[in-house]
């Protein structure tokens, strides 16, 4: 499944519930790589907003989703 949209805020939207649906470890493994690719993306696409706004409001929280995500299957073991 990939986003049919090009726009920043549908890609974080999609992402976001890439991590949701993430069912085992190995997938977050997965949904870091694809959230790595789209922070590069945006910092080659908005340098100037990246740091300013795009950092702080759109990649930060995904990460944080992320992390919290992937704790869940850590403290599983």
């Amino acid at each position: 499944m990939a986003s049919k949209s090009k726009h920043y805020g549908d890609i974080s939207n999609w992402i976001e519930k890439v991590i949701e649906s993430c069912e085992t470890y190995q997938q977050t493994l997965s949904a870091k790589r694809l959230l790595h690719n789209f922070e590069g993306q945006l910092r080659e696409e908005y340098m100037e907003l990246y740091w300013s706004e795009y950092q702080y409001d759109i990649i930060d929280p995904l990460r944080i989703k992320l992390r919290d995500k992937r704790s869940k299957f850590i403290s599983k073991v």
